[in-house]
């Protein structure tokens, strides 16, 4: 598929490597686009390893996906 400009993952996949996957198809061949992915606390283990993937692609990281790796680090989610 070319050209695609957004895509919206309600809900987030089951590997960090699908979810690459998944926003990648914004981003092909130095196009932009724009991918929103719904994230639960049921999805809090993935959250750490999201933060550093935003993060190496220079993305902002929503402070509520922040605050959700602190209150995992406090143990209030069990992983």
């Amino acid at each position: 598929m070319k050209d695609i400009k957004c895509v919206i993952n309600y809900d987030f996949p089951s590997s960090l490597e699908d979810y690459v996957h998944r926003i990648g198809r914004t981003g092909r061949a130095g196009a932009k686009g724009t991918a929103y992915t719904f994230f639960t606390h049921a999805n809090a283990k993935f959250a750490r390893d999201l933060i550093k993937i935003l993060q190496d692609a220079g993305q902002v990281v929503s402070p509520a996906l922040s605050a959700l790796v602190r209150s995992a680090g406090s143990g209030q989610f069990g992983n």
